[in-house]
């Protein structure tokens, strides 16, 4: 299939589900940690038993609190998670976060009694939101971290983009149990929230103890000076043996940029790292590039139509609660299905920076609709619906979804992948801790300024606000970012090098292919099967052009030797 050549450059046994995808999806579902609370937490807000238990009203203060909550205890697990992550490695962050995950939940959920919707106790669901949050600060540290780590290079992005997957199934589920509990539940009760809330008790449970089943990642493995190690974790990971030489030159090329990287640093201090980020012109460019995709990707309005999807049906017009979660949850499905599709058509085989600059463009068309839809034509209070106010109304609710596609296809697909791969790995975990910092700190703040932009514009000014974010973000991205899909982890920084900063993003916009290697006559390392065969049927050309050049000049010699032999004949005989 021409769509999913990207997979066959990577061998049969490499793409094995228990030696690469288990790993792969044991870690990436780490992102169903802040799936799931965006999803639960979006219809949790609308629902009556809720805001009895809690006492407060929509659009309040209270209201923010509680929904930004958990991104506030992310912001102090992003930083945790740079200590965490290289000091215990890649597994054991990923079980301390589950760890938090499920302790921050259970404080939460015990927050109110199940047969006392009026018995809530603010503090207690403020704090446990807080701890789990802690837990969900760390995923997104370490989740893309290690998936762009033990991925093969052609599939890279799709690795990482099942961290981004699972943030999706966990908004989905959200979406959808809240829905259920909803219509099923009675609206005085808090197991309407509760149930939902549950959820997080089984994921993070799975998800831990897959991690005891798992290797450790083998770049991590060689950092910490253990080579042995890391090679078997290698080996394991692409299931060959211990001989084969593709998966030995790939070892070696990791081993090789390490210690390039070490003797750089020679034999300064600790604390030489955070130097090191700032002052190296690579490093900085790649955490300008991260904090540029955080700032402007998250008040572009993707995150915050995903918290408040309910409040934005109705602001074009859905009405019930019933039928806001209802949409809310096909919203949710729209978003999932064009993460996959990003993950597998896009990422890797068109590129990142494609995929990025095709969602913003249709964000900003979808965003600038409504700000004029809300600003010109939509009227709260109307009684009556015309024909033509109906149609724009529904055209409206077709953008809102558009949105919703172009963030999962360009911005949410590349916001933990780019950063993750660009970085080298002496500074990997810290740069991807600043931006995982800057991606939750952004996300706090766009989420707490929903309320208070409608409240004193209307709702159209929010659409307003996101469209100038959509188009800066494109004017970021197509400067700053340069198209990195189908690089070797340790050959990125060369995109970087000889070039000034403005010219790095807008001069490499082509993913690199294993027929540009070939003609550039790299050595390409981890090969798939079409590229093994195309190999060999190259070395087979050649040896068969020069087999019949050669065939060709010995014909011709014995040619000449039999007419040499027939004149000297011919003399004699004269």
């Amino acid at each position: 299939m021409p769509m999913l050549s990207h997979l066959r450059e990577v061998p049969k046994e490499s793409r094995s589900w228990i030696r690469l995808w288990w790993p792969a999806w044991t870690m990436g579902a780490l992102g169903i940690a802040r799936g799931l609370d965006e999803g639960i937490i979006s219809g949790v807000l609308n629902q009556k038993s809720f805001k009895s238990a809690f006492h407060f009203e929509s659009d309040s203060a209270v209201e923010n609190d509680i929904a930004s909550m958990l991104q506030a205890g992310s912001i102090i697990g992003s930083v945790l998670a740079f200590v965490v992550s290289d000091l215990l490695g890649r597994r054991r962050t990923a079980q301390l976060a589950c760890l938090l995950w499920v302790l921050g939940t259970a404080i939460w959920f015990t927050s109110a009694h199940a047969t006392g919707a009026h018995s809530g106790n603010l503090s207690q669901l403020l704090a446990g939101r807080f701890i789990a949050g802690l837990g969900v600060g760390i995923t997104p540290v370490v989740s893309p971290t290690y998936l762009a780590e033990i991925a093969p290079r052609a599939i890279r992005g799709l690795c990482v983009c099942i961290f981004s997957g699972s943030v999706y199934i966990g908004i989905l589920l959200g979406y959808w149990v809240n829905y259920g509990t909803a219509h099923n539940l009675a609206d005085t009760s808090a197991l309407q929230w509760q149930v939902p809330a549950a959820l997080n008790f089984i994921f993070a449970g799975l998800i831990f103890t897959s991690t005891f089943f798992i290797p450790e990642s083998p770049r991590w493995l060689l950092k910490v000076s253990r080579p042995d190690e890391a090679r078997k974790a290698l080996f394991w990971l692409r299931n060959r043996d211990d001989a084969h030489a593709l998966v030995g030159q790939e070892f070696e090329e990791i081993s090789a940029a390490l210690e390039q990287e070490r003797d750089a640093r020679g034999q300064k201090a600790w604390y030489h790292i955070f130097v090191r980020l700032v002052t190296n012109r690579t490093n900085l460019h790649v955490l300008c590039i991260g904090l540029g995709i955080q700032v402007f990707g998250q008040f572009s309005g993707g995150g915050s139509m995903t918290v408040f999807a309910p409040k934005i049906f109705g602001f074009v017009g859905i009405k019930g609660q019933e039928t806001k979660l209802f949409t809310t949850g096909i919203f949710g499905i729209v978003k999932l299905l064009s993460s996959l599709a990003a993950a597998f058509f896009v990422v890797d085989l068109l590129g990142r920076k494609f995929a990025v600059m095709c969602g913003l463009s249709i964000q900003a068309v979808a965003s600038l609709y409504l700000a004029l839809y809300l600003r010109f034509h939509y009227s709260d209070s109307a009684v009556t619906e015309t024909a033509s106010s109906k149609a724009m109304a529904d055209a409206a609710i077709f953008f809102i979804f558009l949105s919703g596609f172009a963030w999962a296809i360009g911005v949410n697909s590349v916001q933990y992948l780019s950063q993750t791969e660009m970085f080298s790995l002496e500074v990997r975990s810290l740069g991807v801790a600043i931006i995982s910092v800057i991606h939750f700190l952004c996300q706090f703040g766009s989420s707490r300024s929903v309320n208070p932009i409608v409240t004193s514009g209307g709702p159209y000014t929010l659409f307003v606000f996101f469209f100038v974010m959509s188009v800066a973000s494109l004017l970021f991205v197509f400067f700053m970012m340069p198209e990195v899909s189908g690089y070797p982890l340790e050959r990125i920084k060369e995109l970087f090098e000889k070039k000034r900063w403005y010219l790095i993003g807008c001069t490499q916009n082509r993913p690199l292919r294993i027929k540009d290697q070939l003609a550039l006559g790299d050595d390409v390392p981890q090969l798939g099967m079409e590229g093994e065969s195309r190999l060999s049927q190259e070395g087979k050309a050649r040896l068969s052009h020069e087999g019949e050049a050669r065939l060709s000049q010995e014909g011709e010699e014995k040619k000449d030797d039999k007419e040499a032999q027939a004149t000297v004949t011919k003399t004699a005989d004269a």
